[in-house]
């Protein structure tokens, strides 16, 4: 029975370090200092889509929460598409027709709504595009360094040629850079 239980502590020794010894091995590629460059380049063109995204945003929705606010009988208040009007909805269970109470903007209250809307919009059409170039790089930057498995195990993403590649595991869901952008290491084993 002795012999049995060092046996079994043994094995459970052996296996739960081999276990621990796999997990502080990891994948990584190893950037080339022009690959390091465009990975630099393309991290900083998604943070500033993002950030000026998220400014966009903010700026949009102080403009259209000090409106609401200025005119509290529009509850829930929305903008016409020439943004002419505020309206807010009156009435709604009244059927076959509701009512609309409206408030005319003034030139200044328009220019101002016209311009942070375009930019809005202007803002997400830029921070999708940095979004699909981010993706193209990351699928393009592993499929150059990582070879996919024979049991193809892995995410298949369709590349801007039309070609279909699949990204192997663990790189599936992206990778972060040292500060350097010299190595990068897969998101999911940080």
């Amino acid at each position: 029975m002795k012999t049995f239980r060092l046996a079994a502590a043994a094995f459970w020794l052996c296996t739960s370090s081999l276990c621990c010894a796999a997990q502080e091995v990891a994948p990584v590629i190893y950037l080339s200092p022009d690959e390091a460059a465009k990975a630099k380049q393309a991290v900083q063109d998604l943070q500033s889509a993002q950030d000026r995204n998220k400014r966009a945003e903010t700026a949009w929705r102080v403009f259209r929460e000090s409106y609401q606010s200025a005119h509290p009988e529009l509850p829930n208040l929305r903008f016409s598409s020439d943004f002419r009007i505020a309206f807010a909805s009156k009435n709604v269970g009244i059927f076959p027709s509701g009512e609309a109470a409206t408030v005319e903007l003034s030139a200044e209250e328009r220019q101002r709504a016209e311009s942070l809307y375009r930019e809005m919009q202007e803002a997400k059409r830029a921070l999708d595009q940095a979004q699909k170039s981010w993706l193209d790089y990351w699928h393009q930057l592993v499929l150059d360094h990582v070879q996919t498995s024979s049991s193809g195990s892995g995410t298949v993403i369709a590349l801007p040629s039309g070609k279909s590649a699949t990204i192997p595991s663990p790189w599936t869901g992206g990778f972060v850079f040292t500060s350097d952008f010299r190595v990068a290491v897969p998101r999911s084993l940080q």
